[in-house]
């Protein structure tokens, strides 16, 4: 009877371990995304110049449980006027903050993005974000513009505003 018991838990407990990875799921998700920063130069003869905005990120998850790619819709107040910026956006899963044992609550991505702007910008940069329950997205970005010679050093914070994909039962 322990041996049948034993065997019915390890088997139970190896179907738990082999629960595919819940972040990044086959989905379409949609940000917004408030951002604000500077643009510089790095020589102490230009001042700074204050940015900030709000985005919209559409994504479709590509490969799930790895990468989503998107487009960024931007408008943005620097530089004394309003202005935009689009381009694509690529997301790459890097890790998935796991709170045993139930499951995942959040995961951490790198993206990747290339944009141009209403007032001559091409930017090309990445971000670091934590996405805490697929839900409120905390980031770090920073773009080069390679047209005007600065650098966009910016924080941002995230909401999700497409519904959730209803989860599929797990068979035990």
């Amino acid at each position: 009877m322990k041996f049948f018991i034993i065997s019915l838990l390890s088997l139970f407990s190896l179907k738990l371990a082999a629960q595919p990875d819940p972040e990044f799921p086959k989905e379409f998700i949609m940000h917004v995304k408030l951002h604000n920063g500077m643009i510089t130069t790095f020589r102490s003869k230009a001042p700074d110049i204050y940015v900030g905005g709000v985005q919209l990120v559409p994504q479709y998850t590509i490969v799930p449980g790895a990468i989503r790619g998107g487009v960024i819709g931007d408008v943005f107040y620097g530089g004394k006027k309003l202005q935009a910026l689009f381009g694509p956006t690529v997301s790459v899963k890097l890790l998935s903050l796991k709170v045993k044992p139930f499951g995942t609550a959040g995961n951490i991505h790198l993206n990747i993005d290339h944009l141009w702007g209403t007032s001559n910008q091409m930017l090309f940069g990445a971000g670091l974000n934590a996405d805490i329950a697929n839900w409120v997205i905390f980031g770090f970005t920073i773009h080069r513009d390679y047209n005007l010679n600065n650098w966009w050093i910016q924080n941002t914070i995230g909401f999700r505003i497409s519904k959730i994909k209803k989860q599929k039962p797990i068979d035990l």
